[in-house]
């Protein structure tokens, strides 16, 4: 029998454009305006939050009980003057919550902007926008969670070569860890349970995120390795190390770090 042969092709990562082609689907028509079609998609989403839509205001977008919402673009990162921009908005309206919904982040944005709420008396939740929203069978179901945001903790260390390091990933918190189903908190006996997969960019460069060693579970193989593999650097300098975490109900979270090579 002969081998198959299989023809170069490409992955990719569908990301916001997949979200692209759902709005316009689902919220688009061959009269509909792009003012109309953001206005549409925004309505969905707060209702899917339980929040009402909220009117005379630049940022934010919706109120839930005594806190406001702001929700991020289909197609881009919330970014920390985005958040910034709703914090002074909240302050002038003497809000003291705000709660933000986002598809992606900027990076490190989670640790800074908390500290920023804080400082002006303000308390901030910043949740993941889940894919189910676009499954119209899990909205029909009433099957959408939004999680708030999860937060990492890695130790990055040499490792015996010359300009050799390795990354151990140390922690992962889930804030709110009551909004889990029961028959799946009740199986977690450590942080790392809730790790579905781990990925780190060595030498990230504020763009795409290069995947140069991951560590996965399998329906067979549930062991999940918490340190890599020594990374050799080919010469000095300054590197962003960006590690990304995909969690048991397919959150991302990624957090990027400074490396000094010497």
């Amino acid at each position: 029998m002969d081998t198959p042969q299989c023809r170069p092709f490409e992955i990719l990562n569908l990301g916001q454009y997949e979200r692209q082609v759902w709005q316009g689907v689902a919220f688009g028509g061959e009269r509909q305006t792009q003012q109309m079609l953001i206005f549409e998609y925004l309505t969905f989403i707060l209702e899917l939050y339980g929040a009402q839509p909220l009117a005379g205001t630049r940022h934010l977008h919706g109120k839930k009980g005594g806190a406001v919402v702001h929700v991020g673009a289909v197609d881009a990162p919330v970014t920390i003057d985005e958040i910034n921009a709703c914090l002074e908005e909240c302050r002038a309206m003497g809000q003291k919550e705000l709660h933000v919904l986002g598809w992606e982040w900027e990076m490190g944005l989670a640790g800074l902007m908390s500290d920023q709420a804080k400082a002006r008396g303000i308390k901030l939740l910043l949740l993941n926008i889940p894919r189910e929203v676009m499954e119209q069978q899990a909205v029909e179901k009433g099957d959408i969670h939004f999680y708030e945001l999860a937060y990492l903790e890695v130790k990055i260390g040499p490792s015996r070569k010359k300009r050799s390091y390795r990354v151990e990933l140390t922690d992962f918190v889930i804030p709110n860890d009551e909004l889990i189903p029961p028959e799946v908190r009740e199986k977690i006996r450590k942080w790392s349970d809730y790790v579905d997969y781990w990925a780190v960019d060595w030498d990230f460069q504020n763009d795409t995120f290069v995947n140069q060693w991951t560590s996965y579970r399998t329906r067979r193989e549930r062991t999940l390795a918490l340190k890599t593999d020594p990374h050799v650097y080919d010469a000095p300098g300054t590197y962003r190390i960006l590690v990304k975490v995909i969690d048991i109900f397919g959150n991302d979270t990624s957090q990027a770090f400074e490396l000094e090579v010497a």
